[in-house]
């Protein structure tokens, strides 16, 4: 499994890191990352909407800097396209694909990534047979773009549950947040792949006081390919018992009760 951390961590997750997220604001440390960090991917962002006023030269000279390790990360697929046939910059595009029909769009798009999103994200035996690598946030539940009450049957990862996925997703990234915590969840997911305590201090969006030491280690092997099926009204509940069972109010209850 490969990882990605910002450019704006410590230097000591930088050398770790597989590949380096720059932010459209830090786009000026792609004259010099490459030269510290060799041999690794950077990206930068651009903010999303963002399609004016663009410095094609700019963007080609990070693509030399950076010798081909390059790739553009935006939201516009007609940027994106310039950017790919008139520049041969690698590109991707910065939203979740949750059908076959988008992933396929993407491929012929010719984008060096896709973020799966839900329900492709549970039926990765599937999707790996693609001609595209994949890239996750382990620490995200669910797009919030739209209401969900939880994250319980989102597409969240446990860090000891981060080789289970590796046949399928290529790299995983954290989402948008403080460095010191960025730098907790590289050492959670990609050092140690453990936590002790409750899942969501990781999974801030879980809705879940489940101790993580206590979830079935074997629920991963339902979702890698249960195709979310609890969500289209089949008999599913898997991730609601076994988050419940790690409850630690359920002991507390039980332990008062008796």
């Amino acid at each position: 499994m490969k990882f990605c951390v910002r450019s704006r961590v410590s230097p000591r997750y930088l050398q770790q890191a597989d590949e380096i997220r720059v932010d459209y604001r830090d786009r000026d440390t792609l004259y010099d990352l490459p030269k510290k960090y060799r041999n690794k991917v950077f990206i930068l962002t651009f903010p999303i909407g963002y399609n004016d006023n663009i410095d094609w030269k700019e963007l080609h000279n990070y693509n030399l800097v950076c010798e081909g390790n390059f790739v553009l990360n935006c939201s516009d697929v007609q940027v994106a396209k310039y950017a790919k046939e008139n520049y041969n910059i690698k590109i991707m595009i910065n939203t979740e694909a949750t059908s076959y029909w988008e992933l396929e769009g993407l491929i012929n798009l010719g984008v060096e990534y896709a973020y799966v999103g839900i329900p492709l994200f549970f039926d990765l035996e599937h999707v790996k047979d693609l001609n595209i690598k994949l890239r996750t946030i382990p620490t995200v539940s669910y797009n919030h773009s739209l209401p969900h009450d939880n994250g319980i049957c989102g597409q969240w990862i446990r860090p000891e549950d981060v080789d289970k996925y590796d046949p399928y997703i290529d790299v995983m990234e954290f989402e948008y947040c403080q460095v010191s915590r960025e730098e907790a969840l590289f050492r959670a997911y990609a050092l140690n792949k453990s936590w002790n305590t409750r899942l969501d201090l990781l999974v801030e969006d879980l809705g879940s006081p489940a101790i993580n030491r206590l979830i079935n280690p074997e629920l991963v092997n339902t979702r890698l390919n249960c195709r979310q099926r609890c969500k289209s009204g089949q008999s599913c509940h898997m991730c609601y018992t076994a988050l419940q069972m790690a409850n630690p109010d359920l002991y507390k209850n039980i332990i008062e009760n008796k």
